[in-house]
């Protein structure tokens, strides 16, 4: 009898064993807003695939693109607020939320593809990623989206004065209204989604945007003028939910934040291969590629760099990031 009892109690033990082994286990829910062209999507893929190996399977990731879960103001608030796990956003959407944010998309500040993926592990990035943290998010990765250029539908442009006063599409974010107010266009805020009927329709003349979005999004189809300006990266962000982040076990977490590491540069320099396919194939498609001259150039970034200067002056830590960069770029990191 006693024998039984004991033997029923090691079988309860085991049940209750295996129970809160199987637990432990986790499927975070990333959302995103692009099509699976779109190197968000790629960062999402690259993180599954690392978390998952890195975790033994502990970690597993459902990847909704497309907006399936909303569009970005709407996965941001999710994240926020617990209903959405994960996502993969353009840094711009947090802007407002955390000024310092804005560090990464100064005009004219990152120099290359290169110097990106050095800065997105710099200790001046990561401290402008902690500050999320007040917010109920935890930013585990800086990635990149590819760099801006000036897409237009009829008039190309090939010096400052093709720019004046045109109805240009940028994200609803006060930095990009200033520096295309500085350039002299007409900014106008536009949620993603809009983009492609606004440009088909006339609400738009232009819009400034990566190479990967005018692929994913198909804008080629309508817009068919590019001017290669590279004015500004369009980072993104890996983000998720601190409350979920604190409840997994420590293992998981460092398996998430060891995978979230390991693709930042892989995932950067995919971007910049990609770019140059893409070039390619837009001129293949009868999109009229301009590379501006140096003049132009030289015009441009003098219209941009008194906003650059405000931003540094009024906030320490986009000052600091703007000094890594500049030391990134002279192969002398600052710390």
């Amino acid at each position: 009898m006693k024998v039984s009892k004991v033997l029923g109690f090691a079988i309860v033990l085991a049940l209750v064993a295996a129970t809160s082994a199987k637990a432990e286990d986790v499927t975070l829910r990333l959302g995103h807003a692009v099509f699976e062209k779109h190197p968000n999507h790629d960062t999402a893929v690259r993180f599954k695939e690392a978390v998952e190996r890195i975790s033994k399977g502990s970690v597993k990731v459902d990847i909704f693109p497309s907006r399936q879960l909303g569009d970005v103001k709407e996965l941001m608030e999710g994240v926020e607020f617990g209903t959405v796990d994960m996502t993969v956003n353009s840094s711009s959407a947090l802007a407002t939320v955390e000024p310092s944010i804005d560090a990464f998309q100064l005009p004219g500040v990152i120099g290359s593809y290169e110097e990106f993926a050095k800065l997105a592990v710099s200790p001046a990035a990561k401290a402008i990623m902690a500050t999320l943290d007040n917010q109920g998010i935890v930013a585990l990765g800086l990635y990149d989206g590819g760099q801006r250029h000036f897409l237009t539908v009829k008039k190309p442009v090939e010096k400052m004065a093709d720019l004046q006063g045109m109805k240009t599409r940028v994200a609803p974010v006060r930095l990009f209204l200033d520096v295309w107010s500085a350039v002299g266009v007409s900014p106008t805020p536009m949620a993603y989604g809009e983009v492609y009927p606004a440009l088909e329709t006339g609400t738009l003349d232009a819009v400034e945007i990566n190479l990967t979005s005018i692929e994913s999004e198909k804008y080629y189809e309508i817009a068919k003028n590019i001017t290669l300006t590279g004015h500004y990266f369009w980072p993104s962000f890996l983000l998720i939910n601190k409350a979920k982040l604190e409840g997994l076990t420590p293992e998981q977490q460092t398996a998430i934040r060891q995978a979230a590491d390991e693709i930042v540069e892989p995932q950067v320099m995919a971007v910049a291969a990609l770019d140059k396919q893409i070039i390619e194939d837009l001129k293949g498609r009868g999109v009229n590629v301009i590379e501006p001259d140096a003049q132009f150039k030289q015009d441009l970034s003098a219209a941009m760099k008194p906003v650059v200067d405000s931003y540094a002056s009024k906030n320490p830590l986009i000052a600091d990031f703007v000094k890594e960069a500049q030391a990134i770029h002279a192969g002398k990191p600052a710390n």
